[in-house]
């Protein structure tokens, strides 16, 4: 597809298309082998004759493809929007596409007024939305997940769990990121700290899952991060928190957390909080990221750099220890309490 003024123009035609194909599981019902219009619309739920505009527009942009036979294929693209695949992005898109893409539609108002496009839509920032909108939130959810699995990996192999016993991941949803780390790490325990009702989902998630291992080793303890987490955990984590927040809602976390590792501290251990963020000095999405914050973020958010980070930790009373890049967008932030 040429790029043009009018290609470019009807990108958000293509982004809610990508997001109904995601949320229809097409690249799953096509992981069986070629299928026509016809079959998978009875595969997917959907209209026959509604199939191939949606198809063929994603083709363009190299999601979905055709045989010979003029039948439906996975792309190397589309492979990302299966389920089981091990870096799948199916609810990423489905998120993008789906809510994302309907708080764009304030996105006027956001550059008129300075303020998030999406109370402008919806009339409640995020996550009060979220909490207004079970199958939205269940959608965010597995989205984070998407995003959660390649840092789990990274975290897995890279950092030193030897003397690490419990693991908290603060604002951690449903739990994504501690399932990966505590799967290849045996003799650890995991909190994942969140909303009442995010941790009520991830519960029944993960008993559904007969993941006895997990079950007997991840906990999910409902919390306001702001007020308080839990206490006496060598390792805390905050994955992709921050930067949904202002400086000042920022330092306040902070300050929970830091509150929790001094608890531990007076037992006598060493608390280490990692903050896994997006700084503008190791992020290749930092030229769309602000418009991102624009869209779907609290009001006064904006994007952080490393001595911005170190200053709210510093206000909160940490110490930022090392900052290592985890590509292609992430910062590892390794935090202690300050002397």
């Amino acid at each position: 597809m040429e790029v043009s003024l009018v290609g470019l123009s009807v990108g958000t035609w293509i982004a809610s298309s990508l997001g109904v194909a995601a949320r229809l599981g097409i690249a799953d019902a096509l992981a069986e082998g070629p299928a026509t219009g016809a079959e998978l619309a009875k595969a997917v739920g959907a209209h026959p004759d509604a199939i191939p505009p949606l198809l063929r527009t994603l083709a363009m942009v190299g999601v979905f493809g055709q045989d010979e036979e003029g039948r439906y294929v996975n792309s190397a693209l589309s492979e990302q929007l299966r389920t089981d695949h091990p870096r799948s992005l199916r609810h990423l898109c489905a998120l993008t596409g789906g809510l994302y893409f309907q708080a764009s539609g304030g996105l006027l108002d956001a550059v008129r007024t300075g303020r998030p496009a999406l109370p402008f839509v919806f009339g409640a920032p995020l996550y009060e939305q979220l909490e207004r909108d079970p199958e939205t939130a269940a959608i965010f959810d597995r989205a984070m997940e998407d995003l959660a699995r390649p840092v789990a990996a990274a975290l897995a192999e890279h950092y030193p769990f030897k003397d690490v016993r419990t693991v908290v991941d603060v604002g951690g949803g449903n739990g994504a990121l501690l399932k990966g780390i505590l799967t290849a790490h045996p003799h650890l325990r995991g909190i994942c700290a969140d909303r009442p009702e995010v941790c009520g989902r991830a519960r029944d998630e993960l008993r559904g899952s007969g993941d006895q291992d997990l079950i007997d080793r991840l906990t999910f303890q409902p919390v306001d991060v702001f007020k308080e987490c839990p206490a006496g955990a060598d390792l805390y984590v905050l994955k992709n928190v921050l930067h949904d927040w202002s400086s000042d809602s920022a330092v306040r976390i902070l300050r929970s957390v830091r509150d929790a590792m001094r608890a531990g501290a007076e037992q006598g251990g060493r608390p280490v909080l990692l903050v896994i963020d997006p700084l503008v000095e190791h992020d290749a999405g930092a030229a769309i990221r602000p418009l991102i914050k624009l869209v779907i973020g609290e009001d006064r958010t904006r994007e952080r750099s490393e001595a911005d980070l170190r200053g709210e930790a510093a206000e909160a009373g940490l110490e930022v220890l090392s900052v290592t890049p985890l590509p292609p967008e992430l910062t590892v932030a390794a935090c202690a309490l300050a002397p």
